[in-house]
């Protein structure tokens, strides 16, 4: 059954989808994820606002930053009790989403301090399938940061759990609350935004098949917006929508636009590269999150030349 969620017309994701707002272009450019699990409310700032001992967590946050790991608290989908952050079986996990990587580490922590001695440098090799699950999809659920999230949030982690095949939670702030729900598949890095619950599962179900939906595409983890950007048009002009077939190359400033090399492989046998000029515009400032007090613009961005190389 599809639930539907209401939302009030003042609310930064049903603004964003009244002005059309393009969601291509607005993955997190980190490449690289800690996931710990802690249960209970998450405050804005989740990770120091939690059940989380706050000096372990003040830590993280500053290794986490050196490292140029992005963390995230996770728990499962559900109003759930509370229980303690120092309960055995707690789970953390490191992702790396890079091309030449693609895996998971699972471990556990008993005791928070034992999160401060996580390698987040650690290479991860395919050693790491053995240690817990490698198809996981987070799902924004963040309500002190923005309501949308958990508004629409919760319906869509609660039915990408139902569906089965991915290892189901919710997750901190992800980024872009105005495209709420959002999702994001790790090892892959692949996000999507703009989900309702039958959505969700059909962006699922597509990508087991290999295929990305690039409707609801946010793009791929680890790239700057303008790669992003460039993969989706490409995707789009050259109809293939297949998880992979197409690949930066090169890309560097060109004046004030964007040139940017894609790599199109549209089977074993066959090869073909693209040039393709982006150029970013300005749009109107909006609100990006329900609790914004200041409108901020947003950059949409766009082809201005499309041209074969070989």
């Amino acid at each position: 059954m599809t639930t539907t969620v209401q939302l009030p017309v003042a609310s930064c994701s049903a603004a964003a989808r009244a002005r059309a707002e393009p969601v291509q272009a607005s993955a997190l450019t980190a490449s690289r994820f800690l996931l710990l699990e802690v249960p209970g409310p998450w405050g804005r700032s989740a990770l120091t606002e939690s059940q989380l001992d706050r000096a372990v967590a003040k830590r993280l946050a500053s290794q986490g930053e050196a490292a140029g790991v992005r963390i995230l608290l996770i728990r499962r989908p559900g109003r759930r009790p509370a229980g303690h952050a120092t309960d055995p079986g707690r789970a953390w996990a490191l992702a790396d989403t890079s091309p030449d990587a693609g895996h998971i580490q699972w471990g556990h922590w008993p005791d928070p301090a034992d999160l401060l001695a996580i390698d987040l440098a650690a290479s991860l090799t395919a050693a790491a399938a053995s240690s817990g699950p490698q198809q996981v999809a987070l799902v924004c659920t963040n309500a002190k940061r923005d309501r949308c999230c958990a508004l629409l949030g919760r319906p869509v982690a609660a039915a990408v759990a139902a569906a089965g095949g991915w290892d189901a939670w919710e997750c901190s702030h992800l980024g872009g609350h105005r495209f709420a729900a959002s999702l994001l598949l790790l090892p892959a890095g692949q996000m999507f935004g703009q989900l309702d619950p039958e959505a969700a599962v059909t962006v699922l179900r597509r990508f087991e098949q290999g295929e990305i939906v690039l409707d609801h595409h946010r793009g791929r983890c680890g790239q700057p917006p303008v790669v992003q950007a460039a993969l989706h048009a490409a995707a789009v002009r050259l109809d293939d929508a297949r998880a992979g077939a197409m690949q930066v190359h090169s890309w560097q400033p060109a004046g004030s636009d964007w040139e940017i090399e894609v790599a199109h492989v549209p089977d074993r046998d066959q090869f073909a590269a693209y040039l393709i000029r982006m150029t970013g515009t300005e749009l109107a400032p909006a609100a990006m999150s329900c609790a914004d007090q200041m409108l901020k613009p947003s950059v949409r961005y766009d082809v201005t030349s499309f041209r074969r190389l070989c």
